[in-house]
């Protein structure tokens, strides 16, 4: 209850005048409660932030770990490229191809020239009408190896190579090889013909001092007249 200032009447709190004199109460002031922002978090129930770890002056940057890692990395593809340049060098100046051994190996020597053959090759009597003194031997698939050395004119193996090759095109056959390679520490040529019946003819020949010496192999196939014991022999080729 309220009482009336003028006339003191009471009268009830909501009512806007006196009942008794009319005096007009004024409007009660309404306080509004100050309402918190649903942006702002409690205090008491904000989560913990998570402390910045301070990068200490021992810890290296980004920027030196991937600098670190590519030194790394050039210096093992360096090494890699020196040791690929090492074996490419030493398979081009040296011959390591297969050899005979000793233990089931025959010797033919020719005085100027020698070389070893396996046991299991057998001399065949056969005959070359351009060159007589040639011989002969039959492996064990039936490849047949020949050897001949004559005295030439020519100036250079490659010119000898060159006539070779001529007249071997002038017969229908193919060339499918020519290289140059060292045996008994001198150069000498590899040459592969397909011959128009289908076989194969290998030529592996050897100049110096005006002499030719040449091993002729002849097979049905690239492989039977490149394998490892016919190489083994040219490998073992001798010059004296």
């Amino acid at each position: 209850m309220k009482k009336c200032p003028e006339c003191g009447n009471p009268s009830y709190d909501g009512a806007p005048v006196c009942g008794n004199c009319g005096y007009k109460f004024p409007k009660p002031k309404v306080t509004v409660r100050k309402k918190e922002s649903i942006f702002e978090q409690n205090p008491e129930v904000r989560r913990e932030e998570k402390p910045k770890v301070k990068k200490t002056s021992n810890e290296p940057s980004t920027l030196e770990i991937i600098k670190e890692k590519k030194l790394i990395i050039g210096t093992i593809l360096l090494i890699t490229l020196i040791v690929i340049c090492g074996i490419v060098l030493t398979g081009s100046n040296s011959n390591n191809g297969p050899t005979i051994q000793s233990s089931n190996a025959v010797e033919y020597n020719a005085g100027d020239f020698s070389f070893k053959y396996p046991e299991s090759w057998q001399p065949i009597n056969m005959t070359d009408s351009d060159h007589e003194t040639a011989i002969f031997f039959e492996n064990e698939n039936n490849t047949i190896i020949e050897h001949y050395n004559i005295t030439s004119s020519a100036n250079s193996l490659k010119d000898i190579n060159q006539d070779r090759i001529s007249h071997a095109l002038d017969n229908g056959d193919a060339l499918e090889l020519l290289e140059t390679i060292t045996l008994d520490g001198r150069n000498a040529s590899n040459i592969i013909l397909e011959n128009a019946d289908g076989n194969y003819t290998r030529y592996v020949s050897m100049f110096t001092d005006g002499k030719l010496y040449v091993f002729k192999i002849s097979g049905d196939s690239i492989n039977s007249i490149t394998s490892d014991s016919i190489n083994g022999v040219i490998n073992s080729a001798d010059i004296k």
